[in-house]
């Protein structure tokens, strides 16, 4: 009889044991039933000044993909990612939020085969494909289950350096069929290769890579007057350091089939997430012009420096 009483009296204690654990006795593993699942209010591209001009990229469209790093995640193997779709950003897999602050990093594009499992906060980029590779942090940086709605503000990578060009009393068509950044011969400073640090966005160059910049524009003239810094020629660019001599670096035009060299001075520097714009004018028709590559066939200066 005893043994009878004794198995419900046990049975009712370990069933009140428990039921009555709260949240606070619970380890914050991330996987309890009260799991806050990481939301994405937007995510923007950075622009110091909208009135002077964005960069080639200003904002997301549909389909764009975006690599998060999740600093101290225990799952999310392969990397997740977020995609656009009308207007909403959309998890490859939900991330769960635990009390404690976690750190997340973004990269723009992300491409799996190159990022899902990728293991540091290093990812390469480069500019002959002339892609606007951004970065950035979700609010500040952190977020958590008490705050799991992140806002994300990318920022461009590389240097955009941009021409506007001056016609004069040029006589051609000002027809661009290629402008382009290079090293001079010997030279190899201009660096075409390097890894972006996710967690404070500086970037290093590598070593054996020393491809120029360039652009190829398909039916691309002078305008007159121009109505937007969105008609000049932009090229993405590696920073560089300043430059020890002058020429050994030089931009190289071809314009209507001929081609105009420009060496750039001793000192000039692009440094990332920078634009540089600069002027690109025609000498008179009252002087010479061939296609001798010599600059005395053009002028080009600096006009403006500024964030993008």
């Amino acid at each position: 009889m005893k043994n009878i009483l004794i198995a419900p009296i046990l049975f009712v204690v370990v069933f009140t044991m428990l039921f009555s654990c709260s949240d606070e006795n619970l380890a914050d593993t991330g996987t309890t039933g009260h799991d806050t699942q990481l939301q994405f209010k937007s995510v923007a591209v950075y622009n110091e000044n909208p009135g002077s001009g964005s960069g080639t990229i200003s904002e997301f469209a549909d389909g764009d993909t975006i690599g998060l790093y999740l600093h101290g995640y225990h799952r999310g193997y392969p990397f997740p990612y977020i995609a656009r779709y009308y207007y909403w950003w959309q998890s490859s897999e939900p991330v769960f939020l635990s009390s404690n602050p976690m750190r997340i990093s973004a990269y723009y594009p992300y491409r799996q085969n190159e990022h899902a499992f990728m293991n540091d906060i290093l990812v390469n980029v480069e500019h002959v494909s002339q892609t606007d590779y951004m970065y950035g942090l979700a609010n500040e940086g952190y977020v958590s289950r008490e705050y799991p709605y992140a806002d994300i503000l990318m920022r461009h990578v590389l240097a955009l350096v941009q021409f506007k060009f001056i016609k004069n009393d040029y006589p051609h068509d000002c027809s661009v069929q290629q402008v382009s950044i290079n090293n001079a011969d010997g030279v190899i400073q201009l660096r075409s290769k390097g890894v972006l640090n996710l967690e404070n966005g500086a970037v290093e160059t590598l070593d054996g890579y020393y491809d120029k910049a360039a652009i190829l524009p398909e039916d691309m003239n002078f305008y007159e007057p121009y109505t937007s810094e969105e008609e000049y020629a932009r090229i993405l660019v590696m920073p560089i350091e300043p430059v020890r001599n002058d020429g050994d670096l030089f931009f190289e035009f071809e314009i209507d089939g001929r081609i105009y060299t420009y060496p750039l001075k001793k000192g000039t520097c692009w440094e990332s997430g920078n634009k540089y714009t600069y002027e690109v004018e025609m000498v008179p028709i009252t002087r010479s012009l061939k296609s001798s590559g010599s600059r005395e066939n053009i002028r080009v200066v600096l006009t403006q420096t500024s964030k993008y």
